[in-house]
């Protein structure tokens, strides 16, 4: 193999596991956050939820070659590797009886597998609403909400009223809220449609 010469010695890498590993990357920064609530909704303990994220982290990236688009989403396989991953923790702590049940887990991954897919579809949706917001609107709910400016320093900068700023957020937000709901309701027909 010949050695790119922007790497350093022993960096080398084929093309095929870097464009593996990036796609790994790209398939887990995007679920990374639905993924730990899984886990977390599924031990008591915060630490054990990191704890079992970081183990299912590595599994998934050893397994990442098994995983196959066409059978679903990177989120219903990683989902499946965390739910594994919690009962091998849990059957290893099962001495301590403050753990939930092998059969309470099995109910709490069952239930929260489509909490997590929703959430993450509604943020898909919200992402596309955003985006199609006039610049203004969006301008004026990122220094609302990300910037957490206060509506009288945006009614100042802006040169308008206190009130003003405040209908025209409820406008956006009235907005925002009605595509996503629109979206969704589009989702779920698909979905019908296909069943």
């Amino acid at each position: 193999m010949t050695q790119d010469p922007h790497n350093q010695p022993g960096d080398d890498v084929s093309d095929s596991s870097s464009a593996s590993y990036e796609a790994f990357i790209e398939a887990f920064a995007g679920n990374r956050e639905p993924l730990y609530r899984y886990v977390y909704a599924l031990v008591p303990h915060q630490a054990d939820a990191e704890d079992i994220f970081q183990r299912c982290s590595i599994v998934l990236w050893r397994k990442f070659a098994t995983f196959d688009p066409r059978e679903g989403s990177f989120l219903n396989w990683a989902c499946g590797v965390a739910h594994y991953e919690v009962r091998n923790f849990l059957r290893t702590s099962q001495r301590d009886r403050h753990y939930f049940s092998p059969d309470l887990i099995e109910q709490l991954a069952t239930s929260q597998q489509p909490q997590v897919e929703l959430h993450v579809t509604r943020m898909e949706a919200l992402q596309e609403c955003l985006g199609q917001l006039q610049q203004s609107e969006r301008f004026l709910l990122e220094q609302a909400h990300f910037h957490q400016q206060s509506a009288k320093a945006l009614a100042d900068a802006a040169g308008k009223g206190i009130q003003t700023i405040y209908n025209q957020l409820t406008l956006i937000r009235r907005k925002l809220f009605q595509c996503v709901e629109g979206k969704l309701a589009q989702s779920r027909d698909l979905e019908g449609g296909l069943s």
